[in-house]
């Protein structure tokens, strides 16, 4: 047993069988040395690409070691780099403008507005009484005075009417006269006496309206006037209420314009008004009404003014510019050049405050001359940028220029 166990001490002991176990050896049975299985080159291979796949994905995305241990040192670095470059910034360049100071003027304000011409009055010669046109004597255009006499319509019967109603008068007026004769004397009741005079009255009242109806045959005009339009002519059959001519009175002449709520409380009647016809004229006149109520749809008010035209020279319904006067204020005089729009798109012009300090200011436009543009919504006295106003924003300061060149002559400085 001894000799057994010494042979297989050794590192290099050599295994020795032994003879066959008994029951009463206590030594375990030895198992067999199972055989190693062999790894297939492919599947090596295979995860061999997919351990350098898997390096080269992660390299891609994770940051390295050396640039980790850059972006360290410069971010330690970056106050004393941003140390360094500060002093080195230039300071901003302030825009230069050029400038001039203007000064309010007192002005009465014109409203220049959109108008047409009218005629003051407009009236239809319509037919009375019917019947075929006998004469019609005018035409379209012609001039006619109050109460000239244009044309007639057959009478008819209507003068046999008047004669026999003129007979019949005659005959109550003897009946009445008797009766009253013989009640006053007693032979007659004052019952029979007012008969008579009942008749009587009605005689005259037939009397009155033959000679109505005969009289409603000669057509007149009703004011002076010129004549627009002839409905009919000689021969027409006309009834009661047809036209038979349209008259437009003339003078005066009427320019009217629709003026807006803003606006509107400005204009005073009696004022003196000028308006330019497109034909090239001028015409002046006196603002005669003012409409107390405005247009629903258009939320305007009816404004005329009237232009004496006694030899009728001007026309209806010519467009015109009329110019309407409103209440004095102060205004600038300034060059259109001057003005610009801001964000919001309001109209306005640039300026320079104290401290040189550009700024923008929204303005109104009263009024544009050959001389420039008259605005209000400055102080009365404003230094205005002439030249560079489009580079120098708002709240930006600025390096302000006299100019003497760039100003408009009529400025009221003073």
């Amino acid at each position: 047993m001894t000799e057994h166990l010494s042979k297989i001490d050794g590192p290099n002991a050599e295994r020795v069988p032994s003879g066959p176990a008994t029951e009463s050896d206590p030594r375990p049975k030895q198992q067999a040395t199972p055989k190693r299985r062999r790894v297939k080159p492919s599947i090596v291979i295979a995860v061999l690409l997919a351990v350098v796949a898997t390096g080269w994905i992660l390299s891609g995305s994770l940051p390295s070691l050396e640039g980790q241990g850059a972006a360290g040192t410069e971010g330690a670095s970056a106050p004393v780099a941003a140390a360094d470059v500060a002093p080195q910034h230039k300071e901003k360049k302030v825009q230069s403008v050029r400038v001039y100071e203007s000064v309010a003027q007192t002005r009465s304000t014109t409203l220049r507005i959109a108008g047409r011409t009218e005629a003051s009055r407009e009236g239809r010669l319509m037919a009375e009484t019917e019947g075929a046109i006998r004469t019609l004597n005018v035409e379209e255009g012609d001039t006619v005075a109050a109460g000239q006499r244009i044309g007639t319509i057959k009478e008819d019967e209507r003068n046999a009417v008047v004669r026999e109603a003129e007979a019949l008068l005659k005959q109550r007026e003897i009946e009445y006269s008797a009766a009253a004769k013989l009640a006053s004397k007693g032979f007659q009741s004052e019952i029979s006496k007012a008969t008579s005079l009942a008749e009587m009255e009605a005689a005259k009242a037939a009397l009155d309206r033959a000679r109505i109806d005969l009289a409603k045959t000669r057509l007149s005009i009703p004011f002076d006037g010129v004549i627009w339009t002839k409905n009919v002519e000689q021969g027409d059959l006309v009834k009661v209420g047809d036209i038979i001519a349209t008259v437009v009175d003339l003078d005066p002449l009427l320019i009217v314009a629709n003026v807006s709520e803003r606006e509107v409380a400005a204009v005073t009647e009696g004022a003196l008004a000028r308006a330019k016809l497109i034909t090239g004229e001028t015409v002046e006149g006196i603002v005669s009404y003012i409409s107390p109520q405005a247009e629903t749809s258009t939320r305007t008010f009816r404004v005329e003014v009237e232009v004496p035209d006694t030899a009728n020279r001007y026309k209806a319904g010519i467009t015109a510019e009329l110019l309407l006067p409103l209440s004095e204020s102060e205004a600038h005089l300034i060059s259109p050049a001057l003005l610009t729009l801001d964000d919001a798109g309001q109209v306005g012009v640039k300026l320079v405050e104290e401290g040189d300090i550009a700024r923008f200011v929204p303005v109104q436009i009263l009024e544009d001359t050959p001389d420039g543009v008259w605005i209000q919504g400055l102080p009365r006295r404003a230094t205005l940028i002439s030249v560079g106003q489009e580079y120098a924003a708002d709240g930006e300061k600025v390096s302000p220029v006299p100019d003497t060149v760039f100003v408009p002559e009529t400025n009221g400085r003073s």
